[in-house]
C-alpha cells in the first residue's frame, strides 16, 4: 500500500473541513467556507494562507497572477473549495493545473455543495514532468478561409491548453495565446475597446477583448462553461464591425479545448 502524503496533517485538515460542513451546512458561498476553514486551521496550529498569489508563467513570460484557495504549511497542501452537487472531472483537471502551477505536494478538493461533505486527495504526480504537445491538424474543410493561417492559430490554441491546462481566468489565457502567437511569428493586435455606431451615429465605446491575427482572423479567448449560440452571433457582429470574414472562439474552461469557427 502506498504511503499517504502528509498523513497526520491531512487527517487534521480533513477534520477541520468536516467540522466546518457540520457547523455551517451545504450551499453557502465559497468565501464563507474559506473564512471558517482559515479559523479552524489556525486553531489547530496549522500555518495557512488563504488566497495565496502565484505568478502564471508561459514560455518564461508572465501571463498574469492567480490565487489558490488555501496554501498550507509552505506548500505541503493546497486545497480548492467547491460548492457543487459533486466533485466533477473538471474540478480534478483544474486542481491538477494548480498543482503544476504551485508545485505543492498534495491538493485536496473540498466540496460543500452535496448532502454530505465530499473531498478528494490529489498527490502531485506531475512534478518534474514536462507537458508533451503533439500537433495533428484537424480537418478544416475545403472551403475554409486562410487554411494555413487558421491551422497555425489552432496549433497555438492547443499548445497553450496543453501547457497551462484548465482552471485559470480569461486574461491569463489571452496573454498566453498572445505570447505563443508572437513565438510562432504570427502578427496580432489585441483590441479591448471598440466604438459603436448606428447609421454613422456615434453611440458609445464598448469593451470587446479580441485578438486580430494577421488582420485576417478575429480570435476570442474565454474560460466559461460553454460557447453558446449567442456568443457565435456576437462574433459575427464583431466580424462585420471589423470588416473581417473569419472568427475563432476558443474556450479553455473544460477538460478539452472547445473551438467554434465563425464565418460570414
Amino acid at each position: 500500500m502506498a504511503q499517504l502524503i502528509h498523513k497526520q496533517l491531512s487527517y487534521t485538515v480533513r477534520g477541520v473541513l468536516i467540522d466546518v460542513y457540520n457547523q455551517l451546512g451545504p450551499l453557502l458561498p465559497e468565501k464563507i467556507y474559506q473564512k471558517a476553514i482559515t479559523y479552524g486551521l489556525r486553531e489547530h496550529g496549522i500555518s495557512c494562507t488563504p488566497e495565496k498569489q502565484f505568478e502564471v508563467s508561459y514560455r518564461n513570460i508572465s501571463a498574469g497572477k492567480y490565487y489558490v484557495d488555501h496554501w498550507l504549511e509552505e506548500g505541503k497542501i493546497i486545497f480548492e473549495i467547491k460548492v457543487a452537487p459533486k466533485i466533477m472531472p473538471i474540478h480534478q483537471a483544474q486542481t491538477i493545473s494548480y498543482l503544476k502551477l504551485t508545485n505543492a505536494d498534495l491538493a485536496i478538493i473540498a466540496n460543500f455543495g452535496a448532502k454530505s461533505f465530499e473531498d478528494q486527495r490529489l498527490p502531485n504526480f506531475i512534478r518534474d514532468k514536462t507537458a508533451k504537445f503533439q500537433w495533428q491538424s484537424p480537418p478544416l474543410g475545403k472551403d475554409i478561409l486562410y487554411a494555413e493561417l487558421t491551422e497555425g492559430i489552432l496549433k497555438v490554441l492547443y499548445q497553450v491548453y496543453v501547457i497551462l491546462g484548465p482552471g485559470f481566468i480569461h486574461r491569463i489565457y489571452q496573454r498566453a495565446v498572445m505570447i505563443e502567437l508572437q513565438y510562432q511569428n504570427l502578427g496580432y493586435e489585441y483590441i479591448n475597446k471598440i466604438q459603436l455606431y448606428y447609421h454613422k451615429h456615434y453611440l458609445d465605446v464598448q469593451s470587446v477583448r479580441v485578438i486580430k491575427v494577421e488582420n485576417k482572423v478575429l480570435l476570442g479567448v474565454f474560460a466559461i462553461s460553454s460557447i453558446d449560440e449567442v456568443m457565435q452571433v456576437r462574433m459575427k457582429t464583431r466580424l462585420k464591425q471589423f470588416n473581417m470574414k473569419l472568427g475563432i472562439l476558443a474556450n479553455f474552461y473544460g477538460n478539452q479545448l472547445e473551438l467554434k469557427i465563425v464565418r460570414i
